[in-house]
């Protein structure tokens, strides 16, 4: 068996292992047990969008133990991209009403149940390849093996223990898979051992969000394809010491080119990858990012992207970017976005929003960017709308309390600033701070940013902050 695994070539690949022992969890589905709440971080996975490899709209994350002779899992799926700092000063929590999951299960082992939300888990052991279990919003379990004939896949039963619970903002499942070494049973539980670093087992976790306006699907490890269903793209998964596994450097796929051609930061190899053999998803991936980095040939590639909205959100950035916002507004101002596929809403909200600052239609500017927020979670495009949420009330809105808000938003939760939109954040917090004669407070804040570790540009421009600050405070009169 081991020469047989060591004789697949395989790619990098993410692994997650076991550490310690699982013990005193309720399945409830409730992920407020001990171990939950202080799983190693070795232990926890976060998955990416499946076809890229870039961040999903809705996030999804995970943690594994082992207890007994089981497996068990607590996977928690986001229903909402996270706060959105609301004009008087407080927090939006609540997801949008569009973003509750879909479970179109009635039963366990029903068909229906890939016509909405769910989570899989996909396992090969040391001896098996390979079972999958997906589980519905609703709890319910269809358990497959997929090493049977095709008209024998759901003759297997996993005997899996699973709750699920739906909150406000998101939903959990938890599942305990009992594993046996007990061949004479094929059709009931997870086959194997424990996995070990020598005999590992390969797994990856999955999930598939289902809206009225389209379908996103993230996985742990990215297969690159449009299904989840690659087993030598399934991650590590084993009990022991940290290990770095050997690959194959000539194994490669199209999330993985994606990721080195981001890394290059050229519209060529982006190009490249859009003249491949790709679905129109990664094709219009490709291509969008080919038109960030060849301003010159945008035109006639943004022709070529098959998505129409993303055509449209790439059409959008690329007037801005030669500094057209009328024409932005001119085209796109009665453009429904709520039509769009709900994974491409928040670029759309956001290029409006720019064109609507840049216009100094703050009413407009501050609607679009709330509503780009709702849709976006990968952390930097965030920051990015905070950032010019901020400096829309701040210059258009004249609203300073509104804008303290926004930019405390970016900065508040970080224990270590280091990116642009962070310091221009620690800047308009200490601006707003020192005009209302707190310079104290905005002194502090301006030194969170370490200046005298920082070089170039912004150690410059802190510094001058806190000049123009200390000056401030030397002659106000405020006791």
């Amino acid at each position: 068996m081991k020469s047989r695994q060591l004789g697949q070539k395989r790619g990098p690949l993410p692994v997650v292992r076991l550490v310690g022992d699982a013990s005193g969890i309720v399945i409830d589905g409730k992920l407020d047990d001990p171990y939950w709440q202080n799983c190693p971080s070795a232990a926890t996975g976060r998955l990416r969008e499946l076809q890229t490899g870039g961040a999903p709209v809705f996030g999804t994350t995970f943690k594994v133990g082992w207890q007994g002779n089981s497996v068990i899992f607590g996977i928690r799926c986001n229903e909402s991209t996270g706060d959105v700092p609301l004009p008087a000063g407080e927090f939006l929590r609540q997801p949008h009403p569009e973003n509750r999951p879909i479970s179109a299960s009635a039963r366990d082992d029903d068909p229906a149940t890939w016509y909405g939300d769910a989570v899989e888990i996909l396992i090969a052991t040391e001896s098996h390849s390979y079972y999958q279990i997906a589980i519905t919003p609703a709890g319910h379990v269809a358990d497959l093996d997929r090493a049977l004939p095709r008209d024998q896949w759901f003759a297997w039963d996993s005997k899996a223990e699973v709750a699920t619970n739906i909150a406000d903002d998101h939903w959990t499942v938890e599942i305990r898979l009992p594993v046996t070494e007990d061949e004479n049973d094929p059709l009931h539980q997870i086959l194997g051992r424990k996995p070990t670093q020598s005999l590992p087992w390969f797994v990856n976790i999955c999930r598939q969000c289902i809206r009225p306006s389209g379908a996103e699907y993230s996985a742990f490890s990215p297969t690159g394809t449009a299904s989840f269903h690659e087993p030598l793209k399934f991650a590590y998964f084993y009990d022991g010491r940290s290990h770095q596994f050997d690959f194959d450097p000539e194994v490669t796929d199209f999330a993985l080119q994606f990721r080195a051609a981001t890394e290059q930061r050229k519209a060529e190899p982006f190009l490249a990858l859009a003249a491949g053999r790709v679905t129109d998803f990664q094709k219009s991936a490709a291509l969008e990012q080919a038109v960030r980095y060849d301003i010159a040939a945008a035109p006639t590639v943004i022709e070529k992207i098959p998505i129409e909205a993303v055509k449209k959100a790439a059409h959008m950035r690329y007037l801005l970017a030669i500094s057209r916002p009328g024409e932005v507004i001119a085209r796109y101002a009665e453009e429904d976005f709520m039509s769009w596929p709900f994974w491409k809403r928040g670029d759309g909200y956001h290029a409006r929003g720019r064109a609507y600052f840049m216009t100094k239609s703050g009413e407009k500017a501050e609607r679009d960017l709330l509503a780009a927020l709702q849709w976006t979670s990968e952390p930097r495009t965030r920051d990015a709308i905070l950032l010019l949420l901020a400096q829309n009330r701040e210059q258009n809105l004249h609203n300073d309390e509104a804008a303290l808000a926004a930019y405390r938003a970016i900065i508040d939760s970080r224990q270590k600033v280091g990116g642009a939109d962070e310091y221009a954040a620690l800047q308009g917090a200490a601006r707003i701070l020192s005009r209302r004669g707190f310079f104290d407070e905005a002194l502090r804040i301006l030194n969170r940013a370490e200046p005298e570790k920082l070089q170039g540009t912004w150690r410059e421009r802190i510094m001058k902050s806190i000049s123009e600050i200390e000056r401030a405070k030397e002659t106000s009169t405020r006791p």
